[in-house]
């Protein structure tokens, strides 16, 4: 590519978002050359129960930095907040935190969980709702896109407890498989999250068909000329998309 490389930064919650949904996508962004980094909220804190929240950080920041490693891309960055407590922080303080790290990276696509969070997680919908904000109050990036379910997956895998989006919003699907073993091992870095991720305990089949393709949906961008996902995998998007 001529001139600096594109960037993304996506935006979540806890260690192990950036695998299960679109670690795949992230390792072909970066063997596209764009610079990819996660920046995430929390240390998962709460999501090691044997352990005390601070080692349970410790561990899940390891783990995301394996993470990281696996997929190709920058290691992560961390804004220091607690999980499980998303929902009830200052959330101009949280935006102005997320903006600070936008304008340091200047990243052309921001990418989070929809609104809805997919599973409903608080910290996930807080995420959301506060990269949605730094969008409008930023301009280096041109596009945010959500990670999003398209019904008939959730419907065919019977995981009736996800929130999903009718399969003609969804703006890009991106077929993973030529990453499938960096994504596979992204997701193995997350040790103390496997036991608790029926779909790595299913058939073959299953895994392929849920963790297979990655499912995008533009929620808003900037006026053409437009810099999205599509442009940098090399792949045709659906036009439509809210703004």
């Amino acid at each position: 590519m001529l001139g600096p490389p594109p960037v993304l930064l996506a935006v979540f919650a806890h260690p192990d978002d950036e695998a299960f949904r679109c670690g795949g996508t992230l390792a072909l962004l970066s063997r596209r050359g764009v610079r990819v980094w996660v920046l995430c909220a929390t240390r998962g804190e709460a999501g090691v129960p044997c352990l005390a929240r601070q080692q349970a950080g410790q561990v899940r920041e390891r783990e995301l930095c394996c993470s990281c490693r696996a997929l190709g891309i920058e290691p992560p960055r961390f804004l220091d907040l607690q999980d499980g407590t998303l929902a009830q922080v200052n959330e101009e303080q949280a935006i102005a935190q997320v903006m600070r790290i936008v304008r340091e990276l200047r990243p052309q696509i921001l990418l989070t969980w929809p609104p809805d969070g997919v599973s409903g997680h608080p910290d996930h919908v807080a995420v959301s709702r506060w990269t949605g904000e730094v969008f409008q109050r930023t301009v280096s990036p041109v596009a945010l896109y959500h990670l999003v379910v398209p019904r008939s997956l959730a419907e065919a895998m019977e995981m009736g407890h996800l929130h999903t989006v009718p399969d003609e919003a969804v703006t890009l699907a991106v077929d993973v498989s030529a990453v499938w073993a960096a994504k596979m091992a992204a997701i193995r870095c997350h040790r103390t999250q496997i036991g608790g991720s029926p779909i790595l305990h299913a058939p073959e089949v299953k895994q392929r068909l849920f963790l297979s393709t990655e499912h995008f949906q533009l929620a808003t961008a900037r006026p053409a000329p437009l810099i999205g996902l599509g442009v940098f995998l090399r792949l045709e998007e659906n036009s439509g998309h809210d703004s």
